[in-house]
């Protein structure tokens, strides 16, 4: 009855550990952060985009068909125009093509404007008209007029030259560009208030649309940011244009219309997100760590404490673990370890660390008496690994050990017994379909969005557990795997064409002639035709 007694005990500690690992995995998978996932095979680089805006604002002035008769207003210069000093106001767009040359400093692109330009009539007009009303003796003449306008709209080749190799490099860019002209010439109507005779007129004829050129050649310098440049830019264009001199007889006239203007002007580059394809992210693969818990030197594994008998001072207790993963800058390992009391059927966690990245932890001092000793009751320890990379997570199978402190309440036979017992895992994985989201860039959600674009279907292998076996009083170096598996029961599916099996022994007990703890060894045998063939150990990568 005694022996009994003692048994049932070690059975209930052993039944404690082959419990834990479950509870761990739950509450480790529940608290550590992951990563939101679908960045393995799509990247987001910021470039510079190939289109550049601009802008230009400046005084413009008419080319009358020389220099003289541009700025010399004592010499006689178009005196059916009149045009003067305006101003020009334009926008641009541009799109560059990619060098093949990665320091080539001449880029090459087209684009287009679009401008208004507007020439004042000249004050010297007044003493023209005015001549011209005496000399047809008129006292009552009334004179209206306006100015002339060109609208236009012309695309071309843009050169840009950068003088360093530098981003923020200032740079000149001249452009040359043909398209249409839209020009509404000076109007000028002067007739007699008494009779309403027409004195002297000058107007638009119907052909108001020509191609003309437009030439622009600038200097910018960047600023801090490299996006907007700011620099001065001279214009010149060349079109035609037509009037007419209604009357009696009207003459209709074409002539060449032309001028040239300067001032400040702008440039604004753009940065955009650009989807890139990069290679996959190499799943993590996590790997239980080792596990040891010591009183001073002491290993504490699979013990059991009698509080009646161990009454000297015990030295510190200290858990500590050590991985097994091999890490390089692009993972980030962590650990979660607990302390569980069971007592009273009840399972508590009394200490623990979560998602953190040191390797020891101290027994909490609540749970030890005056000695320096656990409280009564029975304990075990689980420590996982959690890995994580930018695109992926894992999560370890638990190391777990413990021990108890029990007051017996027999009598302690003299021979102490050894305890073997032997848990046996058979599973195999099924490669089976799963889908997955690829991730870029929305072309029409909202700008510089990242969305699911597409959906893409690969092969996973699935963990499935064909069965287990528990066996009382084994030798783990001396079982018959494939005579356990037909003992068990345990079916191989046809789809199967490897199946494994993980064998954990618990050795406790002073008279052993093992080490005592838990061992756990994996091995797999090739199926053919339904049968497992000879198991053979895996070895595990560290």
């Amino acid at each position: 009855m005694k022996n009994q007694t003692l048994l049932k005990l070690l059975f209930l500690v052993m039944m404690s550990f082959a419990s834990h690992h479950v509870y761990a995995q739950d509450n480790v998978s529940a608290t550590c952060t992951n990563p939101a996932g679908g960045c393995d095979t799509i990247a987001i680089e910021k470039k510079v985009s190939p289109w550049r805006i601009g802008g230009f604002l400046g005084p413009a002035f008419a080319f009358c068909g020389s220099w003289e008769n541009t700025f010399n207003s004592n010499k006689y210069r178009d005196k059916s125009r009149f045009n003067g000093v305006g101003y020009n106001a334009l926008l641009n767009a541009d799109y560059f093509f990619k060098n093949k040359k990665e320091n080539n400093r001449f880029q090459f692109g087209v684009g287009g404007v679009a401008g208004l330009q507007t020439f004042f009539l000249r004050k010297d007009l007044d003493t023209f008209l005015e001549r011209i009303i005496a000399s047809e003796g008129y006292s009552q003449a009334v004179i209206k007029k306006g100015a002339s306008e060109d609208h236009y709209l012309a695309v071309g080749p843009v050169l840009n030259f950068n003088f360093t190799g530098k981003p923020r490099s200032p740079y000149l860019e001249a452009s040359v560009r043909g398209g249409i002209f839209r020009t509404t010439p000076a109007a000028i109507f002067v007739y007699d208030r008494v009779t309403g005779n027409n004195i002297y007129s000058v107007t638009a004829s119907e052909k108001r649309y020509h191609a003309g050129l437009l030439a622009t050649l600038g200097f910018f310098v960047p600023s801090k940011n490299g996006l907007w440049a700011w620099g001065v830019e001279a214009i010149g264009f060349r079109t035609k244009v037509n009037y007419i001199f209604p009357g009696a007889t009207i003459y209709p006239f074409e002539r060449k219309h032309g001028g040239f203007s300067g001032g400040i002007a702008m440039r604004r580059k753009f940065i955009r997100d650009v989807p890139v394809k990069k290679e996959p992210t190499p799943a993590l693969i996590c790997v239980a760590p080792d596990l040891d818990i010591k009183m001073g030197q002491t290993s504490m594994k699979g013990m059991i404490y009698n509080p009646l008998r161990d009454t000297t001072q015990a030295d510190t207790i200290k858990i500590t673990w050590k991985s097994n993963s091999v890490l390089d800058s692009t993972k980030t390992e962590t650990f979660t370890a607990r302390i569980h009391q069971l007592n009273g059927g009840m399972d508590k966690v009394i200490g623990q660390v979560v998602c953190q990245k040191q390797n020891e932890m101290l027994w909490p001092a609540e749970y030890l008496n005056r000695f320096g000793r656990p409280l009564d009751g029975q304990y075990y320890v689980t420590v996982q690994s959690n890995q994580t990379s930018a695109c992926a997570s894992c999560v370890s199978e638990a190391s777990t050990t413990g021990f108890s402190v029990v007051i017996p309440d027999t009598v302690q036979i003299a021979k102490e017994i050894c305890f073997k017992q032997c848990y046996l895992e058979v599973y195999a994985y099924k490669m089976i379909s799963s889908k997955r989201v690829v991730y870029g860039k929305s072309p029409t959600t909202c700008v510089g969005c990242i969305c699911p674009v597409d959906t893409v279907t690969k092969k996973v292998p699935k963990y499935y557990l064909l069965g287990t076996v528990k066996l009382d009083h084994c030798e783990a170096s001396a079982l018959n795997l494939n005579d356990e598996i037909a003992k068990g029961n345990i079916k191989i599916p046809a789809w199967a064409k490897t199946v494994y099996t993980a064998v954990e022994s618990t050795v406790i007990g002073n008279n052993c002639n093992e080490p005592q703890g838990k061992t756990k060894k994996n091995y797999k045998a090739a199926v053919r035709k339904g049968k497992a063939g000879t198991f053979e150990p895996v070895q595990q990568k560290k």
